[in-house]
């Protein structure tokens, strides 16, 4: 608060300014100025009153909470300060860049004051920039969950739900079909970077082998491999197929490429991948296992690799070879197709591929079609030759009819 003098166009004036900060939260400010005033006297009048006025707007500033720039940023302080297996660091800044980047009219905005209109525009906008039904209900759950959190932390208070609960989600018109390769194209795949000893084919055999995320290649060692001896795997051969045990591997960690470090799993958990005998026969003879120190990387540590550019050397070898332009992750898929198509249960694939819930195993049990399996056999409609055959007149056998009345 201040009432200051000063000097206009040869006449003296009296200006006042008053500047609240809110204690609960120093980023809530209130200030305004006045100038212009004949005599003192009035302007310490009009410095009580201008105080009254600006002390109940703070006031009402502080009942509604803060703006939802400052939600965001608390959530992610308060992520980064207390940790949980909930939320890996990279989710927390994926997740703050998408509210960033996709709620930049509210940002400025008071938290509690957006309504479900505000969330009808943010949805609509995304849908405008051609953003599908999984990014809208992604973007919708990711405003709510931190919204939920500003409200339980009392940072955003008078309301009880976020802008777009409730809001629905209207479905794309057509649902595009997932990146995916047949059982010929992973084999043409493989054969065309063997003849052209491209330096990253042994990484794709091990990724449609094993299923495993590119990070969690990255961070195999020849200690996390264990297999059996020439002579057991000999005698494996002797056995039925369920059961052959050539080794395992055991998955334990991944790379990030955004943070440049090894880190848990996705999921959090290791888990075990059974060996077959044609990828054991790629570990000895190809991969030269039995020569590796236990500390030693499975599989070759591309600089490349390392950067995240995998999913680009591969698309541009698929090109250049008029193979499918596929991505690195749809080898995973792949390897989880194959097995699901050939009868494995999805519990036994979730499992090995490290899948937390059943929500994201149907997505592959939809693309190897094996719940329709079978499903059409029991139509059957189309004549055979033999029920046409009954029907065929004998046109040797067709006598005239003689005229009537003779």
């Amino acid at each position: 608060m201040a009432v200051t003098k000063y000097e206009q166009n040869g006449k003296e004036l009296w200006q006042v300014y008053v500047d609240l900060r809110s204690r609960k939260d120093r980023r809530i400010r209130v200030q305004k100025r006045i100038v212009g005033f004949d005599s003192e006297k009035h302007a310490l009048t009009e410095e009580k009153r201008l105080f009254r006025e600006l002390s109940e707007k703070l006031a009402s500033l502080e009942s509604k909470g803060i703006k939802w720039r400052d939600v965001i940023d608390r959530w992610e302080r308060h992520h980064e300060l207390y940790p949980t297996k909930r939320y890996a660091r990279t989710t927390i800044e994926d997740y703050t860049s998408l509210l960033r980047n996709w709620t930049t009219p509210w940002l400025n905005r008071t938290a509690s004051d957006l309504n479900r209109g505000d969330g009808r525009d943010i949805v609509h906008f995304a849908r405008e920039e051609g953003k599908s039904t999984s990014f809208c209900k992604h973007l919708k759950n990711t405003i709510n969950l931190i919204y939920r959190w500003g409200i339980e932390e009392r940072l955003i208070v008078g309301v009880q739900e976020s802008p777009v609960h409730g809001l629905e989600i209207e479905a794309d018109r057509e649902e595009k079909v997932p990146e995916i390769l047949t059982v010929e194209e992973i084999r043409d795949l493989l054969r065309k970077a063997k003849e052209q000893q491209h330096p990253w084919y042994p990484v794709w055999v091990a990724a449609v082998f094993t299923g495993c995320r590119s990070g969690e290649l990255q961070a195999l060692k020849r200690s996390d491999v264990e297999i059996v001896s020439r002579t057991t795997a000999m005698e494996q051969e002797q056995l039925p197929i369920d059961k052959r045990r050539y080794g395992f591997i055991r998955v334990r960690r991944n790379w990030n490429a955004r943070l440049k470090e090894i880190g848990p799993t996705k999921a959090g958990y290791w888990r075990t991948i059974p060996v077959s005998s044609e990828f054991y026969q790629f570990l000895i003879h190809d991969l030269k296992i039995e020569e590796k120190a236990p500390d030693d990387p499975l599989l070759p540590p591309f600089s490349d690799w390392r950067l995240g550019m995998q999913a680009t050397i591969l698309r541009g070898f698929c090109q250049a070879n008029s193979l499918p332009s596929i991505k690195f992750h749809t080898l995973r898929a792949c390897f989880a197709t194959q097995l699901i198509g050939s009868g494995i249960p999805a519990t036994v694939v979730m499992k090995i591929c490290g899948w937390k819930d059943m929500k994201t195993m149907q997505r592959y049990v939809r693309l190897a079609g094996i719940d329709e399996g079978g499903a059409t056999e029991r139509l059957s409609f189309i004549p055979t030759e033999e029920a046409v055959m009954e029907k065929v007149v004998n046109l040797f056998q067709y006598t005239k009819r003689p005229p009537s009345g003779s």
